[in-house]
């Protein structure tokens, strides 16, 4: 049936892209079980880890038995370090698995022809979330990667998804899962420069740093005219009462019987 299809979109001339007749990616049973291995690496060595434990416990009550498996863990929970440990290597490890699925189902291609996606290399908690670093594969690049950061969000239950490039290779990016803004914190942001600062003495002589004081006032002299009441008569300087004695004595000049010495100089 699927012959004779493809047999009647090539006779009407259609054009069969490759990503209508790929289902499943070409891969190996070796492959496949290798890459599940590596996938599931945390759960199986917690599983192995635990079936060796219980083993080598030399007790049979089931009581014991509960409270020994029970007891680490709740004491790892309680304690604030290791609290936050396990809750950042936990959601890694979520993020990788959910990641791999939503890189798959998206609607928008983010694996090559061959069906391979991204190697997730490995994953680390961050301030705001975790970081996934990929390594994108020949046929696929880091642009397809940030057409599906609004799938990414939701698929690994946070707020939001950004991409992050590295400089000096095209080919390893990394997704940062942010699942909190640390600056809605009550608690106040202490600064990486304060550990610096804290070794310097300030000297009291640098401008600036000197108290702030009251400003002192001097008081000015009152100069008022020689018609003002309560204050001296303030005397005109000599080069000025020099002037007009001089202007005083000069004779008067007249012309046609008008006195013109105020327009001669």
């Amino acid at each position: 049936m699927a012959k004779s299809t493809r047999g009647a979109r090539t006779r009407r001339g259609g054009r069969v892209d490759v990503m209508q007749v790929w289902e499943t990616p070409k891969q190996s049973w070796p492959a496949a079980i290798m890459g599940m291995v590596i996938r599931w690496r945390v759960e199986l060595a917690l599983t192995i880890a635990l079936v060796v434990y219980m083993v080598w416990l030399p007790t049979a009550d089931r009581w014991l038995l509960t409270l020994a498996v029970v007891g680490p863990v709740a004491l790892l929970m309680v304690v604030p370090w290791s609290r936050r440990f396990l809750v950042g290597r936990f959601w890694c490890v979520v993020d990788r698995h959910r990641l791999r699925t939503c890189l798959r189902n998206a609607k928008i291609r983010t694996m090559n022809l061959d069906g391979a996606l991204p190697f997730m290399l490995w994953a680390r908690p961050t301030k705001t979330g975790e970081r996934v670093w990929l390594w994108t594969r020949a046929g696929s690049s880091a642009d397809e990667l940030e057409s599906v950061l609004g799938y990414i969000a939701p698929a690994c239950y946070a707020r939001e998804a950004r991409l992050h490039r590295a400089h000096r290779l095209s080919t390893l990016v990394a997704v940062d899962v942010v699942r909190r803004n640390p600056l809605t914190k009550q608690k106040s942001i202490d600064s990486p420069l304060t550990a610096y600062a804290a070794g310097f003495d300030t000297p009291s002589t640098v401008e600036g740093s000197e108290p702030i004081r009251s400003a002192t006032v001097t008081p000015l002299p009152v100069r008022t005219d020689a018609t003002g009441s309560g204050g001296a008569r303030v005397k005109k300087p000599a080069a000025k009462a020099a002037t007009a004695a001089a202007v005083d004595e000069r004779p008067a000049v007249m012309v046609g019987g008008e006195d013109v010495s105020d327009y001669i100089d």
